[in-house]
């Protein structure tokens, strides 16, 4: 973010801590993209992605004297989206363990893979687990915000603090160091 808008940022802020209240709308108006694609990824859904970022929006207003600046502002609205998205998401899952805890048909266990293909897949997610656990910081976070958290290159580069060029050559180098792991442990 450029020195100017950080200022006006804090500007905003300063005037809604102040009792101006409209002022929040600058805040929204600038991070409402963010954290609609929070809730979309976590969610899957984009109707209950559009309640979730108006609920996320609500809680940020409640909690803005409790923001200190210790971190960029966006990385605080991107922590009150993440955490209500998975309070959402885990509402839900009990929500539907309980409905569908009515009797099985035999059907209802099938599934579309056999046990070698689920073996298969565990023993790779263990490979890349070793393989992303292995690497040294900052490549070992970059990789897992980019191919885990799904974060965009401008998201990771907001939250560590670097350029997106950069984001991009750590990732170029984090991979490079994965295949040679993986070239060694075969």
């Amino acid at each position: 973010m450029e020195e100017g808008s950080k200022l006006e940022e804090t500007e905003w802020i300063n005037a809604v801590l102040a009792g101006r209240r409209e002022a929040f709308t600058h805040l929204v108006t600038r991070y409402q993209g963010m954290v609609y694609r929070v809730c979309v990824k976590i969610t899957g859904e984009s109707e209950s992605a559009k309640d979730l970022a108006q609920e996320v929006f609500i809680k940020a207003y409640k909690a803005l004297p409790s923001f200190r600046g210790q971190s960029a502002f966006s990385t605080w609205l991107y922590r009150i989206a993440y955490r209500t998205c998975l309070d959402w998401k885990r509402s839900n899952d009990r929500e539907w363990k309980h409905r569908s805890s009515a009797a099985y048909t035999e059907n209802d266990w099938v599934t579309s893979t056999t046990p070698e293909e689920e073996a298969l897949q565990k023993e790779t997610a263990a490979e890349l687990d070793r393989s992303v656990n292995s690497l040294s910081e900052p490549y070992r976070s970059v990789v897992q915000m980019y191919y885990f958290k799904r974060r965009s290159y401008q998201e990771i580069a907001e939250q560590t603090g670097v350029s997106i060029k950069t984001v991009e050559s750590q990732l170029y180098r984090a991979r490079q160091m994965m295949r040679r792991k993986g070239e060694e442990w075969r």
